[in-house]
């Protein structure tokens, strides 16, 4: 079967095409262009190594900005921020969006690091109490 998506598919990130952990991307750059069947201009966010740009609305404008702790979106290019689905209020309703956040990298998984204890000996499985 084929999803709404697949049947008609859109140059621009939904919040369906979130996944649930969110999307970590690179901004590549960002430019003003006609959008939508008015063709009216809005800012549009391109991401590096991605099909899919994001259509900017003042309060994800914001977001960037903050995130990144800059005003410029010249300055922009480059960085990498975090995508995640969520819900915004429109009217009375309750409506799927896409918000921005800071992409804060996790902390690598350290390796693990072998026993140096010589075989044999119980290595760390030493059960005696210290009294």
């Amino acid at each position: 079967m084929v999803t709404r998506s697949e049947a008609f598919p859109s140059r621009f990130f939904k919040a369906a095409d979130m996944p649930r952990e969110g999307l970590v991307l690179q901004i590549a750059k960002v430019e003003r262009e006609k959008v939508g069947p008015d063709q009216e201009y809005k800012w549009v966010v391109y991401f590096k190594g991605k099909d899919k740009q994001f259509v900017l609305n003042g309060t994800n404008w914001d977001l960037i900005a903050d995130a990144l702790r800059e005003d410029d979106s010249d300055n922009w290019i480059g960085n990498t921020i975090e995508l995640y689905a969520t819900k915004t209020q429109f009217g009375s309703k309750l409506v799927d969006c896409i918000r921005v956040r800071r992409h804060r990298p996790g902390p690598e998984a350290a390796p693990v690091q072998p026993s140096k204890s010589p075989p044999g000996n119980g290595g760390d499985l030493n059960d005696e109490i210290p009294f």
